[in-house]
C-alpha cells in the first residue's frame, strides 16, 4: 500500500469536541416565541428557558428592542405583497442574524432537520466528500484540505478553491454547520459544487459523488529498522490507548525514533489531546483553557508515559485542527520534538451545543485554548519548525516530501 493510501482520512464535518471539557457547563437559551396578538406592546409574552417552560412576563419586563422587533414583524405581516414565509422559518432567520452578529464562525444556530444530521455524524455515520473546509474572514467557504484518495481530491477539488454554490443554491449567509450539512449526504448520491479558482476566468462545476469514508483511527509501521511510524487520524475515545499500544510495539521491534503523524486529523476529545500529549512529555503544562470572566485553567501531563528520550517528530498540514494543534503545541512548547510540515488550521476554540425545546440547536464558543507558553492557536494555527510543502504534483505522483524529511531528520540523529 503506498503512503498516501494509508492516508485515511475523514469526511467533511467541523469536529466539536464535546466531551471532558464541556462537563459541568451550563448554558441558557432564551428564544422569544411568536405570540398571536393583536398589538406588539400589549402582547404578554413566553420566554421558553432550558428545558422549554416558561413564565409569563408583563409588557414592562418586554425589552425594547422586542417591541421593535414585534413591530416589524407585524409590519411586514399586514403589508408584504407577496407568499409570507413560516412563522419558524422568520424566527430561524431572525436567529441567525442574530447569531451572526456575535462575528464568531464557530457559534452558530442549526435548524431541527440539519441538527438531526448533525446528530448522526456524531454517533458515527460518516458519509461526505473527503475535505476540510472553513468561512475566511468575509464569509467565503474555502476549501482547505481535500484528502488524496478521496472524493473530492479524485473529483478536482483543490486548496485555496472557493465554494459558492452547492447544487445550485447559493451558500451566501449559511453558516459553516450549515455549509456542511448541504454538501455532505449518502454515499453514492451527487453532490455538484460551483467553485471559483484563483487564475480561472469564471467559476466552474465539479460533480462529487460522496463515498462513505472509512475512519482508521491510528495505523502504524516501521519506515526503516530504526525508525517507527504512528498515524492518528481522530481524537476519539481511547485514541492514548491506541498510540501508546502501537508506539509500544514499534519500540519493542527495535525503533529508536519515531513519526507522530497529525496531518489531517481535525481534532476531537480534549481529555484525548492531554493523554495523547503526556505520552511524549514527562511534566508540564499541556494545554491552557480561558474562559469567559474565570481564572485560565491549566491542564498537566497525566498519565503514562512512552520513553520521553526518544527522537520524535511531528507532523503538520492545514487540516491539522483543535486536539491536534494543542498537541503540536506542547512538544513544541516542551522542545520535546520537531514539528514539520505545514501552517495549522488554527481552530483552538470550544464550543458548546445546546439543544432547544424544538429540536434545533446552538453551538457557542464558551472558551479558547492556549499552548504551554500562552500562544494564541485561535484563527493563528501552529506554524511548524521546519516547513516543507506539499504541492498537487506530490499528491498525483503519491510523492511525500514532508514524510521524507522527517526520516532525513531522526536518520541524521
Amino acid at each position: 500500500m503506498t503512503r498516501f493510501g494509508k492516508l485515511w482520512v475523514f469526511v467533511l464535518i467541523l469536529f466539536v469536541a464535546v466531551g471532558s471539557f464541556a462537563a459541568g457547563m451550563g448554558f441558557y437559551a432564551f428564544l422569544l416565541s411568536p405570540a398571536l396578538a393583536e398589538s406588539p406592546a400589549t402582547a404578554a409574552l413566553s420566554l421558553p428557558v432550558g428545558s422549554g417552560s416558561g413564565r409569563e412576563i408583563s409588557p414592562e419586563e418586554v425589552p425594547a428592542e422586542f417591541v421593535t422587533f414585534w413591530e416589524a414583524w407585524s409590519f411586514l405581516n399586514d403589508k408584504f405583497y407577496g407568499e409570507i414565509p413560516a412563522d419558524s422559518e422568520r424566527v430561524y432567520g431572525a436567529i441567525r442574524g442574530m447569531v451572526a452578529s456575535f462575528g464568531d464562525q464557530n457559534t452558530a444556530f442549526i435548524d431541527p432537520t440539519r441538527a438531526a444530521v448533525m446528530s448522526e455524524n456524531i454517533s458515527g455515520s460518516f458519509e461526505g466528500i473527503g475535505a476540510t473546509i472553513r468561512l475566511d474572514e468575509v464569509g467565503r467557504l474555502i476549501v482547505v484540505d481535500p484528502i488524496p484518495e478521496r472524493p473530492a481530491f479524485k473529483a478536482g477539488l483543490r486548496p485555496d478553491d472557493i465554494i459558492l454554490e452547492v447544487d445550485g443554491q447559493s451558500i451566501e449567509n449559511l453558516s459553516l454547520f450549515e455549509a456542511v450539512l448541504l454538501i455532505r449526504g449518502p454515499a453514492g448520491s451527487e453532490v455538484v459544487l460551483t467553485v471559483f479558482r484563483e487564475g480561472q476566468l469564471k467559476p466552474f462545476e465539479i460533480a462529487i459523488v460522496r463515498e462513505e469514508i472509512e475512519i482508521e483511527v491510528v495505523e502504524s509501521e516501521m519506515l526503516s529498522d530504526d525508525i517507527g511510524y504512528v498515524r492518528l487520524a481522530q481524537f476519539s475515545n481511547g485514541a492514548a490507548d491506541k498510540i501508546f499500544e502501537e508506539a509500544t510495539d514499534l519500540i519493542d521491534q527495535g525503533a529508536s525514533s519515531l513519526v507522530f503523524d497529525l496531518r489531517s486529523n481535525p481534532g476531537g476529545l480534549l481529555s484525548e489531546a492531554v493523554a495523547v500529549s503526556s505520552l511524549f512529555l514527562d511534566e508540564g503544562t499541556v494545554v491552557i483553557e480561558r474562559l469567559k470572566d474565570q481564572e485560565d485553567k491549566r491542564f498537566e501531563v497525566d498519565g503514562r508515559h512512552l520513553d520521553v528520550n526518544i527522537p520524535l517528530v511531528v507532523l503538520v498540514n492545514a487540516g491539522s485542527a483543535s486536539a491536534s494543534e494543542i498537541v503540536a503545541g506542547a512538544i513544541q512548547d516542551h522542545e520535546r520534538g520537531t514539528v514539520l510540515g505545514e501552517q495549522t488550521f488554527g481552530k483552538g476554540s470550544v464550543q458548546l451545543p445546546h439543544n432547544l425545546s424544538d429540536g434545533s440547536e446552538l453551538r457557542v464558543t464558551i472558551a479558547e485554548w492556549l499552548t504551554p507558553a500562552g500562544r494564541q492557536i485561535h484563527g493563528e494555527g501552529i506554524a511548524p519548525d521546519i516547513v516543507v510543502e506539499m504541492t498537487i504534483e506530490d499528491y498525483e505522483q503519491e510523492l511525500d516530501p514532508q514524510l521524507d524529511k522527517a526520516i532525513e531528520l531522526l536518520s541524521d540523529s
